[in-house]
């Protein structure tokens, strides 16, 4: 009884094929198709909830949800099986989070090999941190992540000299900045803040990197950290509002701090003076620098 009005409920939804869309599918569609749903997992017959979820295949997504729902009943079979069906309805476009169960799924049968493909194949699209710590994830799971490692921070390396002769595009078709700001994140990750102060001597980095690096080179490297705060002072108060005055007034501190560490107090005064005239217009900011107690 209960599984025929299923069924006739059922086909009063349209199936929507990969790439499909439906006018309704936000309005009447959803509401017949939760409630549907909502009865078939009462019932505890997965099959039953996946035959709701197959009349909408039109993203990656509804693959992905469709394999989690198999891999909870633990049907890992078929929940692979439709992940990699879904990796190649949408193999122009797929989602970053139906590849990582795949690789998830290929590392449980020690099909690691196609694991790391499909790992990589992410990373090269978007060489960021993230994509980087994900693919440390899976090479330390086969204890090869020295070799994954050497191979990742060389396609980084590879972005960066294409952006510098304006070939590199991101995923979005964009013009890449010729910069080395990644690499500066891998390395900070790492803690390795000589090789992340290398790469933001050599290539550039983001502000808020550079601010990053000085505070981890205060202690033994004060002469290092002063100068990137005395850089960044120009840049912070270009942004002419009374919170980037305020940060000013921090990296001024800061650099107080280190010249005193450094034993050259007299120097930072006649440094305050030199900011006090060169930004004499900016109003607001010099009112904070009257404010503040220096001595």
């Amino acid at each position: 009884m209960y599984s025929a009005c299923f069924s006739t409920i059922l086909r009063t939804i349209a199936t929507l094929a990969p790439g499909g869309d439906d006018p309704e599918k936000y309005g009447r569609r959803f509401r017949i198709t939760h409630i549907v749903e909502t009865l078939a997992r009462q019932t505890g017959d997965v099959e039953a909830v996946v035959a709701v979820m197959k009349r909408d295949l039109s993203s990656p997504y509804a693959y992905l949800q469709i394999a989690e729902t198999y891999e909870q009943a633990r049907r890992h079979d078929l929940a692979l099986d439709w992940a990699e069906r879904g990796l190649k309805a949408f193999s122009r476009r797929p989602d970053p989070r139906l590849r990582e169960f795949v690789a998830v799924q290929y590392h449980r049968r020690k099909r690691h090999d196609e694991a790391m493909a499909l790992v990589w194949v992410e990373f090269e699209e978007s060489p960021t941190l993230d994509q980087y710590q994900n693919l440390k994830n899976h090479a330390s799971r086969i204890d090869q992540w020295p070799v994954w490692r050497d191979k990742a921070l060389s396609c980084l390396r590879e972005r960066i000299a294409k952006a510098k002769s304006g070939a590199e595009k991101n995923r979005w078709g964009l013009t890449a900045k010729a910069e080395h700001s990644e690499l500066v994140r891998v390395f900070l990750w790492e803690k390795d803040i000589e090789a992340a102060w290398h790469e933001a001597k050599s290539g550039g980095c983001s502000r808020d990197l550079w601010l990053q690096i000085a505070a981890k080179r205060e202690k033994d490297h004060p002469e290092d950290a002063l100068a990137v705060y005395q850089q960044q002072i120009e840049p912070t108060l270009a942004r002419t509002n009374n919170e980037a005055y305020r940060e000013a007034i921090g990296l001024l501190r800061k650099g107080r701090g280190l010249l005193a560490q450094l034993g050259r107090e007299a120097e930072f005064r006649r440094y305050l003076e030199l900011v006090r005239v060169r930004f004499k217009a900016k109003r607001n900011f010099v009112k904070l620098l009257e404010r503040a107690k220096w001595f």
